[in-house]
């Protein structure tokens, strides 16, 4: 780090790169009083300063908590960055100060570890999105054209396996509520596959840590199992639905259902596989909220959903995980916390049809 901020110096001096720098700044918003930035969004807008590659690319703790000095590396994350000043920028919220697993970390800090974590969700260069008009829950015109995704770069998707394992269960699922689900060993396999995957990523070992900490799951195992229980485990949507066992948190939230309107239907990635094969009709805008969050008002198989909420851009495990927690600490409630410099309300149902609870359904409350 020494070296890295004394090289900056002497080239800034002799005017070979520019005086502004992204020490501090990695991850901030644009900032008109700067010259340059230091956010993803540079990249698009071509403003970036001239050390951002440098600095702030490697500037994370993601997956480093607690590791041995890496002089190739722009900042450290152990205990001892704090005496010699080179800590990364997500230090504290990503390794609790250095101490790991941190049982007095709250909603609030859980939700930034969580959001900083977040290492498989879809660059800014890798998505454009195209709001269009806002619109009303009652409205009845359609005041987006277009579709809401004008481009997605499917690498992504491919060279991800959490969104690989998510994909591959969004066919398991009849949509219409009051038809019997029946999941077949291929199709629990997948789930167990898509579990296991998520299940070693840094967003959903910080929410194991937390989850254990607060006296909601009792081992690794007994998480995997309320994790099955909350969103796979599948149940009677309603008492209209008879004995009719067609639902889960799962299909609900992520996939959809239909019952002359469209109810659930939370997932960005979902909206987008769905918009493009035809089956999805995007009508505008009711509601947006910091960071990526909207309200979308659609047509599914032309069935209306008035609003569908969803975070943008995020892994399925940041979803699964962050609603997951609400889900557990705030059931039947809003979870209300700040993330990334916002304040985020999540709503979540439980249906509690067994002894454990299931989702019945969650989402940003925007």
């Amino acid at each position: 780090m020494m070296l890295y901020t004394t090289t900056f110096l002497l080239l800034s001096l002799v005017g070979l790169i520019s005086t502004e720098s992204c020490v501090g700044r990695c991850g901030l918003p644009p900032d008109s009083n700067h010259q340059c930035q230091c956010n993803t969004a540079c990249k698009t807008y071509n403003d970036c300063c001239d050390d951002y590659d440098a600095f702030c690319l490697g500037a994370t703790c993601s997956g480093r908590c607690n590791a041995l000095v890496d002089s190739s590396k722009p900042c450290q994350c152990n205990t001892a960055c704090v005496s010699y000043n080179d800590c990364c920028p997500d230090y504290q919220s990503m390794c609790n100060g250095g101490g790991g697993s941190n049982p007095g970390c709250d909603m609030s800090c859980l939700a930034q570890q969580l959001w900083d974590s977040d290492v498989n969700k879809v660059s800014l260069l890798d998505m454009i999105h195209n709001y269009q008009g806002q619109t009303t829950s009652s409205g009845t015109n359609d005041l987006a054209p277009n579709k809401l995704f004008t481009y997605i770069n499917e690498n992504h998707f491919n060279s991800k396996p959490t969104f690989q394992k998510f994909i591959a269960l969004l066919d398991n699922y009849n949509r219409n509520i009051g038809q019997t689900e029946e999941l077949t060993t291929s199709e629990w396999n997948e789930i167990e596959d898509f579990l296991t995957t998520v299940l070693q990523t840094q967003v959903m070992k910080l929410t194991y840590d937390y989850l254990l900490n607060n006296g909601h799951v009792t081992g690794e195992a007994d998480f995997k199992d309320v994790l099955k229980e909350l969103w796979f485990n599948l149940y009677p949507r309603s008492s209209s639905s008879g004995t009719a066992v067609d639902s889960s948190g799962f299909e609900h939230a992520m996939v959809g259902e239909t019952r002359g309107t469209v109810s659930g239907f939370h997932s960005w990635i979902q909206f987008y596989l769905e918009e493009k094969k035809g089956n999805l009709d995007y009508q505008g805008w009711v509601s947006k909220a910091d960071p990526e969050i909207m309200g979308a008002k659609f047509t599914w198989y032309g069935q209306m959903k008035t609003k569908g909420s969803f975070f943008m851009r995020v892994s399925p495990e940041f979803d699964l995980a962050l609603y997951s927690v609400c889900a557990l600490t705030k059931p039947n409630a809003i979870c209300s916390f700040t993330m990334a410099g916002h304040n985020i309300r999540i709503q979540t149902w439980d249906v509690a049809h067994k002894s454990g609870s299931q989702i019945g359904s969650a989402y940003p409350a925007i």
